[in-house]
This record gives C-alpha cells, structure tokens and sequence, in this order.
C-alpha cells in the first residue's frame, strides 16, 4: 500500500509518522457513490430515448411512424445480443466477488464476458447490415431504432474497454485484488447495460 507523510502529532513536535494515503472501506464508499451518480445519469439518458419512442409513435404524424415497407428486425437476433450481454454481466460479476481470493479464476471470468462482449457488438453490427429496412429513408421507428440499439452499443465497447483494465489488473499483486470492492461495482454497470438491453428488446421488437 503506498504511503504518505502526515503532519506532526498535537503535543508530539517533530514526532512524523507514515498514513496510508486510501483506506479499503473509504475506497468502497467512494467507488459505491460515484457509481450511483453515474448509473443515475445514464438512466436519464437511456430514457430519452424510450420517451421519444412513445411519443413520436403516439403523434404519428404524416404517418412516418412506420413507413410503408419497414418491418421490425428479427426478433431472434435481437434475442442473441442480449443474451450474450447478459452472459457477459454474469460471467464478470462472478468473476469480480472471488477476484481478491483467486485472481487466476477471475482472469478465467473476466475472459469470457470479454469474449460475450464481443460477440454482442459483432451480431449488432450484423443486424445493422440486415435490418430489413433503410433508416436513411427516414421513419420515427427506423431512427430510434438504429439511435438506441447505436448508443447502447457505443456504451458496451467502452465497458469492455473498462473490463480490458480488470483483465491486466486481476493478479496477485493488480489493482482489481487490492480494490475487490470497486471491481465488484463495475458490474452494476455491465448488469445496468443488459437491463437496457433487455428494455429495448422489447420495446423496439414487440411494440
């Protein structure tokens, strides 16, 4: 644990004793805050756009909601992109509560939900390519439909990202063993992320 020089004790004159510069319990409490904060965030921009969605197919104005010759996407490849960012979340969170105690198994975790991650963001680029329909012709559903599906993909290349510095730091001596605490939380993104997922699925599939 790294060090810091503290000030001279009260009643003590020239008596200069050594702090840790973070404690294990500050640390949770800090990572648990700003992980609220930022999850809080993202739920207001992720409901933008559910809110966009009801309203424009409620107006329905010039019938550009659902133009003619545009149907909704395949549901089963809807269905295989969350699901495999729903095995990526379980195999991180896994990973993450026994990462302090061992970190080789972790590593193993971490791998597959990086593996999962990747899948997901390959089949969403491929049914971006066989979507059925032409969003540049316009439409209420095709645009919030390639908006929400492309941010929320644009999110979970930058949580494997972040789950690429778990993977390097989940050893003995890493920051994800010496923070298990932090490591943990970054899941409740990966778990928010596949919550979205799910939302989404159904709303752009089945409404």
């Amino acid at each position: 644990m790294s060090e810091r020089i503290a000030p001279e004790k009260p009643g003590m004159p020239g008596l200069v004793v050594a702090a840790p510069e973070w404690a294990t319990e500050v640390d949770a409490r800090v990572a648990r805050v700003g992980m609220r904060i930022f999850l809080g965030a993202d739920v207001f921009f992720f409901a933008a756009f559910l809110f966009a969605f009801f309203y424009l197919r409620g107006m329905n104005n010039n019938y550009a909601w659902l133009p003619a010759g545009t149907t909704h996407p395949t549901r089963a490849i809807g269905a295989l992109i969350v699901l495999l960012l729903v095995l990526c979340a379980a195999c991180y969170v896994l990973g993450a509560r026994t990462v302090a105690k061992t970190p080789a198994a972790s590593r193993f975790l971490f791998w597959l939900a990086l593996a999962s991650g990747v899948l997901c963001c390959v089949v969403q680029l491929y049914e971006f390519r066989n979507l059925g329909f032409d969003p540049q012709l316009g439409g209420g559903y095709p645009s919030l439909f390639v908006g929400l599906k492309g941010v929320l993909m644009a999110q979970v290349i930058g949580s494997l990202l972040w789950l690429g510095s778990h993977i390097a730091q989940a050893k003995p001596t890493g920051d994800s063993v010496a923070r298990p605490a932090s490591a943990v939380l970054f899941g409740n993104f990966l778990i928010f992320l596949s919550g979205v997922s799910v939302v989404a699925y159904l709303v752009l599939y089945f409404v």
